[in-house]
């Protein structure tokens, strides 16, 4: 028996050894993307601009038909991000990529705080700690959660809100003081991504079963101070805050989205069959006088009303799984689902390591397995974000010949990579795949921009891919394509990008 104990030491410090292995990848990656120049991603030149026309006091104007800018999300991370970049003083990419990466971090620590809170305080505090550490590294083998934690968008601010959130949200079973602080970190989250209501509603659910004050007293809080919010850009704005979160950001339903999951859900197998586990566990003591344990004099149970936030957290994230649906979505849509899973997964953790630490008896072979065998091998081939220095550098090089071309331009230019814009010294006027988005409901005055660039309104179209490629047909209707084509029918590549010039 002593030694099917030191077996099982050994699979766990493979484990938590890989998991680690994570974690440094992840800092190494992060890196590299703070120090390059360009986009890493789509959105990220957009959101940059979304940002200085926040400042400038221009955002959320009316949709034109050029320049067409659409603000997909509330403010609170442009805001961020500009903060950051006036007091370091630093580049405003590289200060909205590191509120990412902070913020990534952040939500590895709050993951971990949620998961402590959620185990038995009978347990030992080795254990304890080892759970949450588990949970928190689960983290860096998301192959989501790595690729946007060096990313100039919105989402990982506003998962650390919604996270810490709930953090204080569990403070406050015994201290309900911190009821409004906790409701103002979850307005300030739905404030960076209007879709972050997962958090609040779960610590409703936890704090209605051990204070119900505290529970409608959050649900006032929220309340009051969202509306204050609305109430405020809705008139700073006139009226475009609203025009452009409710009317401007829509989307056709996309089948085909479905593949997201596919592509992300096999890494995490391990994970989601050791959060069945948790789940199972948890509901199994909640149902045998869990419950009734909820309310005492005291306050309540701390970390029975954790495992029912944790619970409910989950099942509100999975039932918003199918946003992602969404034409245009992207694994984003996982990050905080994921974040979820990773607490369970370290509450499944708990009886291994109790076995490994002091000996118990021992858990199913199936869950010893899926952490000491499964995880492992997942956390092993979990793919660091594609980052290589090397690639980079004759990237740059690369990049900044086109800056000089779009900068001696006589003309504006419309092009997916909207970061070389911005390092050209001209504004985003133009977001490619939102206007072919509002153009296919009718929302936007597409008819206006193909008559634009049959007149020859533009300097060039640089796109990624032509229209054999996905992309460049989700970003350019066919008719835009067609007068993109009679206009601009010369074609050079450059890489995965193409220069769409005029007929000499």
């Amino acid at each position: 028996m002593e030694r099917k104990r030191w077996v099982l030491r050994a699979g766990l410090a493979l484990t938590i050894g890989l998991l680690l292995f994570n974690v440094a990848k992840l800092l190494v990656a992060a890196w590299l993307a703070l120090d390059y120049a360009y986009d890493l991603d789509y959105g990220e030149g957009i959101v940059w601009q979304q940002m200085r026309n926040m400042l400038a006091g221009t955002g959320y104007a009316p949709l034109r038909t050029y320049p067409a800018i659409v603000y997909h999300y509330p403010p609170v991370y442009h805001l961020t991000t500009a903060a950051l970049a006036w007091a370091a003083g630093i580049d405003e990419l590289l200060a909205g990529r590191l509120v990412s990466l902070l913020s990534t971090f952040a939500s590895m620590l709050f993951v971990g705080m949620l998961t402590y809170s959620a185990v038995s305080k009978d347990e030992s505090t080795v254990v304890r700690w080892l759970s949450a550490g588990v949970a928190a590294a689960c983290l860096a083998m998301n192959s989501t959660i790595v690729e946007w934690a060096v990313l100039m968008r919105v989402d990982m601010l506003g998962c650390a809100l919604t996270l810490g959130g709930l953090v204080l949200s569990v403070r406050a079973f015994t201290r309900p003081t911190l009821v409004p602080l906790a409701a103002l970190v979850f307005v300030l989250a739905v404030y960076t991504k209007q879709t972050n209501i997962a958090g609040p509603a779960a610590a409703f659910v936890a704090l209605w079963f051990i204070r119900p004050r505290s529970a409608l007293a959050l649900l006032g809080w929220c309340a009051g101070l969202g509306l204050i919010a609305l109430a405020v850009l809705t008139l700073t704005t006139e009226g475009g805050f609203l025009r452009h979160i409710l009317f401007y950001n829509v989307n056709r339903l996309d089948w085909k989205r479905w593949q997201l999951l596919m592509e992300v859900m096999p890494s995490q197998a391990p994970l989601i069959a050791a959060a069945c586990f948790a789940i199972y566990a948890a509901w199994r003591r909640l149902a045998e006088g869990g419950y009734a344990a909820l309310r005492t004099r005291t306050g309540g149970d701390e970390t029975n009303a954790t495992l029912l936030l944790l619970l409910s957290f989950v099942a509100v994230k999975t039932a918003m799984l199918p946003m992602i649906l969404k034409s245009g979505s992207s694994t984003n849509y996982l990050i905080e689902w994921s974040c979820g899973i990773a607490t369970l997964a370290g509450l499944a953790a708990v009886p291994v390591l109790r076995v490994a630490h002091r000996g118990d008896a021992w858990p199913s072979p199936i869950l010893v397995a899926c952490l000491t065998i499964a995880l492992p091998i997942s956390a092993w081939w979990t793919p660091a974000v594609n980052i290589d220095r090397p690639a980079l550098r004759a990237r740059d090089v690369r990049m900044a010949g086109i800056v000089n071309r779009i900068r001696a331009s006589a003309k504006p230019v419309v092009t997916d990579d909207m970061v070389l814009l911005i390092r050209a010294g001209r504004p985003v006027e133009y977001e490619p795949a939102i206007a072919a988005e509002l153009g296919y409901s009718g929302v936007y005055d597409e008819a206006g921009f193909v008559a634009k660039i049959r007149r020859g309104d533009f300097g060039f179209f640089l796109t990624r891919g032509d229209r054999s490629s996905r992309l460049f047909n989700e970003r350019y209707n066919p008719r835009v394509a067609d007068a993109i084509d009679a206009v601009y029918p010369l074609k050079e590549r450059d890489g995965d990008l193409v220069f769409h010039l005029p007929s000499r």
